[in-house]
């Protein structure tokens, strides 16, 4: 078994048509490849730079969007890449009819990372929250959405009630 039929069964050709329209096609932009310049953000200010790349598709008959996240990029993975430096990740996105939000649940199995957050539009930013385990909000951004182009930022809420920056992408699509 190679898992070719089960890659060909989680794929769709497009959203759902009860998803393919307005806000309930939040994520649709999205979809494709798309190369990364990464920024990480230390915790004494010093900036981790890396590429990276991001795939996203809809799956499960376009009820659903999936991305691949992969920093480093695939072409300069190496052996031994520490666990702190490695996204080998997945997110599920699923379009909740009853709230009018998208559930989001990422997965990074090279650390164990797993988190929960809904998403919504915010003026035209698309915005995902959540908690992690201290009880500190935070918050995923997709922002300067364009055919060719977004930008991603993860923040944590500081003390003070605003956001601190600890990751920044920069992505362009491939061609």
């Amino acid at each position: 078994m190679n898992g070719h039929e089960m890659l060909a069964a989680l794929g769709a050709r497009g959203p759902h048509h009860e998803i393919a329209a307005g806000a309930n096609a939040l994520f649709a932009p999205l979809a494709g490849s798309w190369d990364l310049e990464v920024f990480d953000l230390e915790g004494d200010g010093a900036r981790r730079v890396a590429n990276g790349e991001w795939h996203f598709g809809w799956v499960l008959e376009g009820r659903a969007m999936q991305d691949v996240l992969m920093v480093p990029s695939r072409g300069e993975r190496r052996n031994g890449t520490p666990a702190k430096n490695n996204r080998c990740a997945t997110t599920l996105r699923i379009f909740d009819p009853a709230s009018g939000l998208w559930r989001v649940h990422f997965f990074n199995p090279v650390n164990q990372a797993q988190e929960a957050f809904t998403a919504k539009y915010e003026g035209k930013d698309i915005v995902q929250t959540s908690t992690d385990a201290n009880g500190a909000m935070l918050r995923e951004v997709f922002s300067d959405i364009a055919q060719d182009f977004f930008i991603w930022r993860r923040e944590v809420a500081d003390y003070f009630g605003g956001w601190k920056l600890k990751s920044e992408y920069f992505a362009k699509r491939r061609v």
